[in-house]
Formats: structure tokens, sequence, C-alpha cells
């Protein structure tokens, strides 16, 4: 019997969706937890964020500026999460050290409390390159709620469920169609290019589901006055 011929199998339009976890983390995210609420009831604390199109119910969003906030608390978490991001960048990109250096990351970051029964509709981010989600707190876990809460990434090929048939309804890894769930957990990190569509899925619980984002996009050191920045290594 002849062999069969060579098969080359090529991944392409692949997007990269990245997972970390923050080692010794209880104390921090319980103190995160604290000063949120706390700021969420401070009437006096100012606003600087605008209201954006993206749909959300019963979810408390702040203002857009949390890694600038000098909190220890805040600054711990803002350099956990940006200086993994210039990681990445710089794995993917396969930048030297000497480009990392000349490199600046800019970013907004806010965070989110959602409660019993709500939801962030689906939408990306556009003008940056890169969104975050850290979880301080997942909330409640119900039993008959598999997705309760889940950061849900939809396919991103806007045309691959045209059609569906024994052929191409099982497609394994890294191939498969259809959406991917994350049920987070306390100090897990997702980071994710922004042009990826995603949302929260209904949360069901009676404890806050307590979670930090952010964007960033990158620029030549000296290339533009934006909001604050960082070294990416």
């Amino acid at each position: 019997m002849p062999q069969p011929p060579h098969i080359n199998i090529s991944t392409v339009f692949a997007s990269p969706l990245i997972e970390t976890q923050m080692p010794d983390c209880d104390a921090l995210n319980a103190r995160l937890r604290e000063l949120f609420l706390r700021w969420e009831q401070d009437q006096g604390r100012p606003r600087h964020s605008v209201p954006t199109p993206v749909i959300k119910v019963a979810v408390y969003e702040s203002d857009f500026s949390l890694f600038e906030n000098q909190e220890t608390e805040i600054q711990v978490l803002a350099r956990f999460c940006l200086q993994y991001t210039g990681l990445v960048i710089q794995r993917l990109n396969g930048y030297s050290n000497d480009e990392m250096d000349r490199l600046r990351i800019f970013h907004h970051s806010w965070y989110h409390l959602t409660r019993h029964g709500g939801y962030t509709a689906q939408h990306n981010h556009p003008m940056a390159s890169w969104s975050g989600v850290y979880c301080v707190d997942p909330g409640d876990a119900v039993a008959n709620k598999p997705n309760n809460g889940a950061l849900r990434f939809l396919e991103a090929r806007t045309t691959a469920g045209m059609y569906l048939d024994p052929g191409n309804a099982h497609w394994q890894t890294p191939f498969g169609l259809g959406e991917l769930a994350f049920s987070l957990l306390a100090g897990q990190l997702l980071l994710f290019p922004s042009y990826l569509m995603h949302e929260v899925a209904p949360y069901y619980g009676a404890r806050e589901r307590v979670t930090v984002a952010f964007n960033a996009w990158v620029r030549e050191a000296g290339a533009a006055m934006d909001p604050p920045s960082l070294k990416l290594r």
C-alpha cells in the first residue's frame, strides 16, 4: 500500500492569548477589593472617565487612570501587569534588549465591580495593541452556572461558522471554531490583542466580582506626549 503524501498544515491568522498568575496575591487582592469598594462609595472622589458605548448592566466602572494612583497596592499591581506586558511584547516581536530600551508603553486602566445579574456586552478596544484583565475576586461560584461571570472571547474569523458539517465542526486546537471562555481565578492575568471581541457573561453571586482591566499601546521614546508611560524593560 503506498504511503500517503506529506501534508503540510500551517497555522494562519492566529491570535496570541497569554495567561499568568501572580504569586502570593491573597493579601494584595484583599486590600484591592477593600479600596475599590470604598472608592465606589466616595462621592467626593473625582471621576475622569467618560461613558463608553459598551453596554454594562449591574457593573460599576471606575475612571481610566487607576494605575496612576500611588497607593502601594495599586503600584504593585500596575508593575506586575505592565512589566509582564513588556515581556510578552519583546518575545512576540523578537525585539532585542536595545530595541526594548527605546520603547515606552502607554496605558489606560480601570476596575469593574460586577454584581448579581451583571454583565458586559461584547466589545473590543480600538486604538490599543494590547489589553489585559486581572482578577481580584471572581465572586461566588454557582453550581448550575458553568460560565458564571466568565470572560468570553468570541470567534475572530467572521465567516468561520457560515457552514458547518462533520468536515469542520470538530477541528482540534488551534483551529477549533467558536468562543473561548475563562472562569477567572484570583490573581490570574489574561493578556490579549485589543482587536479580539470579548464579553463578560452574566454573573450570579452575592459577592462582588472584582476585576482590573487595562489597554496598552507602544511608541518610540520621545515620539509623542501621551498619558503616563513606562519603560518596557
